[in-house]
C-alpha cells in the first residue's frame, strides 16, 4: 500500500494542465456579437421588412426592437455570470427591465392597431417564413452558447439554463422583427409569442438537463 506522500506525488505527477475561462463579461461579449452578426446575416438573406420606413416611425416597434436586442444581451450577461458558483443570483434580476420594454411594445403595438386577418391574405406562408427565421436564428445560437457554458460546469444549471434560453429567444425575435411584417394582431400572438415560449420552454428544459450532466 503506498504512503501519502506517495499518493500525493502520483496525483501531482499526473495532473493535466487547465486552461483557464476569459472572464464572464468578454465570452458574453463575444457571443452578443455572434447573435448580431447572424442577425445581421438573417436581414442580408431574406431582406428587411418592406414596411420599414414607416416601423421606423413607430415608437412602439422601436421600443420592441430595441428591448429584444438588449434583453438579449442582459441575459447573456447574466448566463454568463451565473454560470459561475462565486456569482450573485441577483444577476437574474438584469434582463427583466428591459424584457418589460420587449413586452410593452409588442402590448402597444396590439391594443393600438388591433385588426382582423384580411381574407385571402398569405397566412400559411407568411407565418412558414417566420418560423424559419426563428429556427434559424435559435439553434444555432442556442447550440454555441450551450458549448461555452457548459465549459463552466455551472453548479446552477437550471437558472443557467433559463436565462440563456431567455438570450436566445429574445435574438431569435430580433431577427423576426427586422425581417418579416405581420398585419394582423392575432397573427403577432401566434407567430411571436408562442415560438418565443416554445424556445424559452425547450432551451431551458433541455439546457437544464444537459448542464447538470456537464457537472
Amino acid at each position: 500500500m503506498r504512503s501519502t506522500e506517495e499518493l500525493i506525488s502520483s496525483l501531482a505527477t499526473e495532473l493535466a494542465p487547465v486552461r483557464r475561462l476569459k472572464p464572464p463579461a468578454l465570452r458574453a461579449l463575444g457571443w452578443i456579437l455572434l447573435a448580431t452578426a447572424l442577425i445581421v446575416t438573417l436581414v442580408l438573406l431574406r431582406g428587411l421588412r418592406t414596411d420599414m420606413s414607416d416601423c421606423l416611425r413607430d415608437p412602439a416597434y422601436l421600443v420592441q426592437l430595441a428591448g429584444a436586442w438588449l434583453t438579449g444581451a442582459a441575459a447573456t450577461f447574466a448566463a454568463f455570470e451565473v454560470s459561475l458558483p462565486d456569482r450573485p443570483r441577483s444577476w437574474l434580476l438584469l434582463p427583466l427591465p428591459f424584457a418589460a420594454f420587449w413586452l410593452s411594445g409588442f402590448a402597444y403595438g396590439c391594443l393600438a392597431d388591433w385588426v382582423a386577418i384580411p381574407a385571402g391574405a398569405p397566412v400559411i406562408p407568411d407565418s412558414v417564413r417566420c418560423l424559419e427565421t426563428l429556427i434559424m436564428a435559435s439553434l444555432p445560437l442556442g447550440l454555441v452558447l450551450w458549448i461555452m457554458l457548459r465549459r463552466a460546469r455551472p453548479l446552477r444549471p437550471a437558472a443557467t439554463a433559463w436565462i440563456g434560453a431567455l438570450a436566445v429567444a429574445a435574438f431569435a425575435d430580433t431577427a423576426h422583427l427586422l425581417i418579416h411584417v405581420v398585419e394582423a394582431s392575432a397573427l403577432v400572438l401566434v407567430i411571436n409569442l408562442i415560438p418565443v415560449t416554445l424556445i424559452l420552454l425547450l432551451g431551458g428544459l433541455l439546457g437544464r438537463h444537459s448542464l447538470a450532466l456537464a457537472r
